[in-house]
């Protein structure tokens, strides 16, 4: 599936993605620090946070080189937020190999996703694009506040259907919204239309994290199935059983630890409910290409079959979402 979905992708794209240097450019970076990056939180991964954004300067014809600083930056963002997470989640592996917090120590990861973050900072205001360091400033801020939201969630037990969506609006929209709109407004697109590309990864992020849920209760799923539950994290596809099954709802907030909860549960019902969600956002994404298309048909006037191949490859973006779950 995915050597399928990257095969048809746009080549300049997949390489520039692929190809980019994740190592940090400091003059005073400490190679303790870059060396437990390089092997935990910044080690292989997908890449789809730089893909999606050089799919999109594909689509708004900005050079690669002009974004590749804001590409990186958006996949130096999410290492952070993983090195953090794995503090949070008491984490052990990360892509089938140590968890940073397990390669270094807990207080050793936390200080080398700041010390990520700070050089996006620096990199970004080096770039120059200051409309750009702020939207970044933004994100990093929605990061920070979903964490916080996610770990008072845990104490607290307070869970409804709305708080679990803002924590990964926070926590991945954020970050996707930041890689559509990046493009956009290096080339100078008007308001509406980089509002359309902030809705756009907006949608996809949600889609992403919703259908991440359902892969943690997958029998295919290569995830722990049970950290989640360990750490007492409800996610939407707890949710759903713990608001379906009021009984169920009341021992937990009644302190009553949540593996134990739900024991016994047959998930695939609460899945099915939380796809169908996951599957209405990759929907709207795909509607807001559609837009998108009429907006720029007069910029692709000469060749509109140019339009209709870069709006395809975001369609693919969509589509290997879809199939995550297959």
């Amino acid at each position: 599936m995915i050597s399928d979905f990257l095969d048809a992708l746009p080549k300049e794209a997949l390489e520039s993605s692929k190809n980019m240097d994740l190592k940090i450019r400091s003059v005073n970076a400490h190679q303790a620090i870059d060396a437990i990056l390089a092997e935990s939180v910044l080690r292989g991964g997908k890449r789809l946070r730089p893909l999606l954004t050089f799919l999109m300067a594909h689509l708004f014809r900005v050079d690669f080189k002009t974004v590749t600083p804001y590409a990186r930056a958006s996949e130096l963002v999410h290492a952070a937020s993983l090195s953090h997470d794995d503090v949070i989640d008491n984490a052990t592996m990360r892509r089938g190999h140590p968890s940073i917090n397990i390669l270094a120590s807990n207080k050793k990861a936390v200080l080398a996703g700041d010390y990520l973050l700070a050089s996006v900072i620096v990199d970004l205001t080096n770039a120059g694009n200051l409309e750009l360091v702020r939207e970044m400033s933004l994100v990093i801020k929605d990061l920070s506040e979903g964490e916080w939201l996610q770990l008072d969630l845990i104490s607290e037990r307070n869970y409804s259907r709305d708080i679990i969506r803002e924590v990964a609006e926070k926590k991945t929209s954020s970050v996707m919204s930041y890689c559509s709109v990046a493009p956009a407004i290096l080339s100078g697109a008007d308001k509406k239309t980089i509002e359309l590309c902030r809705e756009f990864g907006r949608r996809l992020g949600l889609a992403f994290q919703l259908i991440d849920d359902t892969l943690d209760y997958s029998g295919t799923s290569l995830k722990d199935q049970e950290l989640d539950l360990q750490n007492g994290i409800v996610n939407a596809v707890v949710f759903e059983v713990l608001d379906a099954q009021s009984e169920l709802f009341k021992r937990f907030k009644s302190g009553e630890e949540l593996l134990s909860v739900v024991k016994g549960v047959d998930f695939s019902s609460y899945v099915e409910i939380v796809s169908v969600e996951a599957h209405a956002h990759l929907e709207a994404a795909k509607n807001i290409l559609e837009e998108l298309a009429v907006v720029l048909k007069s910029d692709y006037a000469a060749n509109p079959e140019e339009l209709t191949s870069r709006i395809g490859a975001l369609e693919l973006i969509i589509s290997y979402m879809a199939l995550r779950q297959s």
